[in-house]
């Protein structure tokens, strides 16, 4: 992707204005916005308020070096790398690039905002740029741009997701209205992001391999359904005036939620910011933490207090409050809830099903089935198996599926017309089979030497199958 290599292209541009779907969610009053008092002072206490809620073991050594830091567009190993993400300003100024230095980048994405600007110009705005193998996504959230750059083959709708899910996790961190506070003061927001880099790092390689993500669902642990039960119990039972949510997970896995007010509920995107946060900080592993988030899709405009502990090795225990001084309060009904998981003898099957949750398509005894997804689309909670022969083999064959996933996801959720009830895909290496309906939706692989008549068999069996096991989804 060397910039002499682009120019030498015939650029074919499609420029389309862009209706923004992502209206700011309602502010909520039972969030403390606190920090929103702020906005209307010295800059250098706005920052200062932030600063001090980014993560201490990052900002004690300010931005940390990063990998690929020494490349940039005079090197070439940095033209090597499939799918750059850059966030800058409205006026060019670098905040991130997924790989170099973005100051070192700057002239690189000065010319990725000239290009924004241009079309802007015209009332019109850019959304993407085909150049050969190349495709340049665009999403512009005022006073930010986002952009990719991958050759990937992956669908325009796909790359912009992942780009919306990058953008909510810089609002996690700051708030929509910091944010805007901070370029109105000509601020550099760099230094409130020090340290969050790893963060963008893991969400961007999340959104890359991660099927929850790809169906914008939450994935469930496998778990018998009665101990679920329990635990959903004991969650709804422990409570205070400032509690809102309850979650229970394992890796980016869902054990158990519960609802404490009459609130709207967390979006996936909301709850997969957070499991990112909770994966990418060693030091939530060692004690209790409190620290503030935001919510984009929640409030975008104020921070919750999240509460978060490990209650066992793999088993974190999240607790959202509305209020800044709430964290003994929260410590406690931890402690509650630890004694009642040891009283119902709950621990033990708990720390089994975390240690076998993972399973194979075999476990189905499904004939010819070689993979699957499926999404309840009432609760948005998703499962599947891990990966098997011919898949397990070989690392490219991974990345293919996916990449076979997104496609078809893409085509039968965004179709121009009503979106497909059914969908069948074969080729020379597998058949895909889709239905979709009001409640769910399910992707199944099959081999492709499979008859039609078998493969409608056992897509079947499959689906009566995820219908009676209640223990691999939240029901």
């Amino acid at each position: 992707m060397e910039d002499t290599k682009i120019a030498e292209n015939k650029t074919t541009t499609t420029t389309t204005t862009m209706t923004n779907n992502d209206s700011n969610s309602s502010s909520n009053s039972e969030i403390d916005n606190s920090v929103d008092n702020l906005g209307g002072g010295d800059i250098e206490d706005l920052s200062n308020y932030i600063l001090s809620k980014i993560d201490e073991s990052s900002t004690a050594t300010g931005r940390p070096a990063r990998k690929y830091s020494e490349q940039d567009t005079s090197t070439p190993e940095w033209f090597d790398h499939k799918k750059h993400f850059f966030i800058l300003s409205f006026s060019g100024k670098p905040i991130y690039s997924r790989y170099g230095d973005e100051v070192a980048l700057n002239t690189f994405m000065a010319s990725l905002s000239a290009m924004s600007s241009f079309v802007e110009s015209s009332n019109d705005e850019l959304r993407y740029i085909t150049a050969g193998n190349y495709q340049f996504v665009f999403i512009q959230k005022n006073p930010l741009n986002l952009v990719c750059i991958a050759n990937t083959g992956e669908p325009y709708q796909m790359i912009k997701q992942q780009l919306e899910y990058i953008h909510a996790l810089i609002i996690s961190v700051l708030t929509q209205s910091n944010i805007k506070a901070v370029f109105e003061a000509k601020y550099d927001l760099r230094d409130l992001l020090g340290g969050t880099d790893k963060y963008l790092d893991n969400f961007i390689h999340q959104t890359n391999s991660d099927f929850s993500i790809l169906l914008n669902s939450v994935n469930c642990l496998r778990l018998n359904n009665n101990i679920r039960n329990s635990i959903t119990n004991i969650l709804s039972n422990r409570k205070c005036d400032s509690l809102l949510f309850s979650y229970l997970i394992s890796g980016n896995k869902l054990i158990s939620s519960v609802k404490h007010k009459k609130t709207p509920s967390l979006k996936s995107q909301d709850i997969h910011i957070v499991m990112n946060y909770v994966l990418s900080t060693s030091s939530f592993r060692e004690s209790e933490s409190w620290i503030p988030i935001c919510l984009p899709n929640y409030n975008n405009t104020g921070f919750l207090h999240l509460y978060i502990c490990y209650l066992y090795a793999d088993v974190c225990l999240l607790l959202f409050s509305n209020q800044a001084e709430s964290f003994y309060q929260l410590s406690e009904i931890k402690t509650m809830i630890s004694k009642d998981l040891e009283q119902e003898s709950i621990v033990d099957e708990l720390n089994r099903s975390v240690a076998l949750h993972d399973y194979t398509t075999s476990f189905t005894d499904v004939p010819n089935l070689l993979h699957f997804l499926y999404k309840n689309r009432s609760s948005n909670y998703s499962t599947y198996p891990i990966f098997s022969p011919p898949y397990s083999i070989h690392k490219k064959e991974k990345k293919r599926l996916f990449r076979l996933y997104q496609h078809i996801i893409n085509h039968v959720n965004n179709s121009s017309n009503k979106p497909h009830k059914y969908y069948y895909h074969t080729s020379a290496t597998e058949t895909i089979i889709v239905a979709i309906s009001n409640h769910h939706e399910l992707y199944a692989t099959f081999s492709p030497l499979e008859t039609k008549k078998n493969v409608f068999e056992s897509f079947t069996l499959l689906l009566q199958w995820i219908t009676k096991d209640n223990s691999i989804i939240i029901q």
